[in-house]
C-alpha cells in the first residue's frame, strides 16, 4: 500500500486534532449544562421560598428568573448544535452567531444582577452608582462592537473528506474572539472591588460589620469562580491548539458557571435576610449595615447587636426578663445586645415593620401593694 504524501498526512493529522477539539467542546458543554441544572435542582426549594411568593415584581425578581432559566436554554441550544446530525452549513452559521449573541446577553444579565447589588450597597452615593452603571453599559456595548468586527471569523467550515459524516456543526479557530471577554473580566474585577470597599473602609475607621464581611465573602467566592472560568476562556481563546481553543470558545462554560454562581449569590442574600427578618434591600444598604453587628450563637441562634444613638434613649427591649433591674444607660453611643434567640418572626429596629414596644407602667406594682395591705388590715380587725 502506497504511503500518503507528507502534505496530506499533515492535513489529516491537523483534521484529527480539530475533531478531538470538537469532541472536548461537546464534553465541556455537557459538563457546564449539568452543573447549572444540578444547581437548579439543589436550590429549587429556596427559589420557591424566596422568589415564588405572590407579590410585586421587582427588578431583582425579574433578573433572577431571567438568569435562572435563560442560560439553560442557551446551553441546551449549544448541545443541539454540537450533536444534531445532518445540519446544513447555513444552519450552522446562524446557530454559531446566535449562540454568541445570546451568550453576551446572558452574561449581561449576570453582570446586571451584580450591578444592581452594588447600587443597593451604595444607595446614598449617586456618583458611585452612576459610575458602575456606566461601566456596565460601556462593557456590554464594547463586547457587541468587538463581536460585530469579528463576525465572519466564527463562520462554520465544511470538512471536505469523502465518506466522512460528522454530527453537529464545525467551526474554525477564532484567534480574535478573546477580545470580547476582556470587558467581562474588567467589569467583574471592578464590581468586586466596589463590594469590598465598604468593609475595608469600616475597618480603617476601627469598626467592623459582620454583615458587610459576609457580603464581601460571598462576593469573593462568586468573583473567584467567575474569574477562573473567564481566564480559562480568554487564555484558551488565545491558544493555537484546537484542543484548548475550541472548548474555550464554543462550549459556553463561562455562561453556565457564571449563571449558577450568581444564583447562589442571590439566594444567599435572601436566606440571610430571612434569618434576620429584614428586607433584602435594607440588608444590602451600606448605611444600615454600618449599624448592625451579628454573630452565630449556640443551637442555631443569632446574636444581633444594635448601635444606640442619643436619639434612641426611649427605646426599650425587654426580651429577657421584665422584673430584672433596669440598666441606666448613658446617652453616649455604644453597642448593646438587644435580643438573643432563634430568629423566628422577630422584627429588629431599623426594619420597615418594626414598632417600638410600649413603656412598662409602674402602677401595677403599686396597686398590688395597696390591695395586699388592705387585706391584712381587714384580717387584724
Amino acid at each position: 500500500m502506497a504511503a500518503l504524501p507528507p502534505a496530506l498526512q499533515e492535513e489529516l493529522a491537523s483534521l484529527f486534532v480539530s475533531l478531538d477539539g470538537v469532541e472536548r467542546t461537546r464534553y465541556l458543554c455537557i459538563a457546564a449544562t449539568c452543573v447549572l441544572l444540578y444547581d437548579m435542582l439543589l436550590t429549587f426549594d429556596e427559589e420557591v421560598e424566596y422568589f415564588w411568593k405572590p407579590g410585586p415584581w421587582s427588578l431583582t425578581r425579574v433578573l433572577f428568573f431571567w438568569n435562572r432559566y435563560f442560560p439553560p436554554v442557551i446551553l441546551l441550544m449549544c448541545i443541539y448544535g454540537l450533536f444534531a446530525p445532518n445540519l446544513s452549513l447555513q444552519f450552522c452559521k446562524g446557530w454559531i452567531h446566535s449562540e454568541f449573541l445570546l451568550s453576551i446577553a446572558g452574561l449581561a444579565i449576570v453582570q446586571a444582577i451584580i450591578v444592581l447589588r452594588i447600587c443597593y450597597v451604595y444607595s446614598k452615593d449617586f456618583v458611585t452608582r452612576a459610575f458602575v452603571v456606566g461601566c456596565f453599559v460601556a462593557c456590554t456595548i464594547i463586547s457587541l462592537v468587538i463581536f460585530g468586527k469579528i463576525w465572519h471569523d466564527v463562520d462554520p467550515v465544511a470538512i471536505p473528506v469523502p465518506g466522512l459524516k460528522l454530527n453537529g456543526c464545525t467551526a474554525p479557530q477564532a484567534h480574535q474572539i478573546w477580545k470580547i471577554f476582556i470587558p467581562n473580566l474588567a467589569l467583574h474585577t471592578l464590581l468586586y472591588l466596589a463590594t469590598t470597599l465598604p468593609p475595608l473602609r469600616m475597618r480603617r475607621m476601627g469598626k467592623r460589620s459582620q454583615l458587610l464581611d459576609r457580603l464581601a465573602m460571598d462576593g469573593g467566592i462568586f468573583y473567584f469562580s467567575v474569574f477562573a472560568i473567564a481566564m480559562f476562556t480568554t487564555i484558551g481563546a488565545l491558544a493555537k491548539s484546537p484542543l484548548v481553543n475550541l472548548p474555550a470558545i464554543y462550549s459556553n462554560a463561562l455562561l453556565g458557571i457564571a449563571a449558577a454562581s450568581v444564583s447562589r449569590l442571590m439566594l444567599s442574600i435572601r436566606s440571610l435576610a430571612a434569618r434576620l427578618s429584614v428586607n433584602p434591600d435594607w440588608l444590602l444598604n451600606n448605611t444600615e449595615l454600618s449599624r448592625v453587628n451579628w454573630k452565630y450563637g449556640g443551637n442555631g441562634d443569632l446574636i444581633v447587636e444594635i448601635n444606640r444613638g442619643p436619639d434612641q434613649d426611649d427605646l426599650e427591649l425587654t426580651s429577657i426578663d421584665d422584673d430584672m433591674p433596669k440598666e441606666k444607660r448613658s446617652a453616649t453611643p455604644a453597642v448593646y445586645t438587644t435580643r438573643v434567640g432563634v430568629l423566628e418572626d422577630v422584627v429588629y429596629p431599623g426594619t420597615r415593620d418594626y414598632k417600638a414596644p410600649p413603656r412598662p407602667k409602674k402602677t401595677t406594682k403599686v396597686t398590688f401593694q395597696e390591695n395586699h395591705i388592705s387585706s391584712r388590715d381587714s384580717c387584724d380587725v
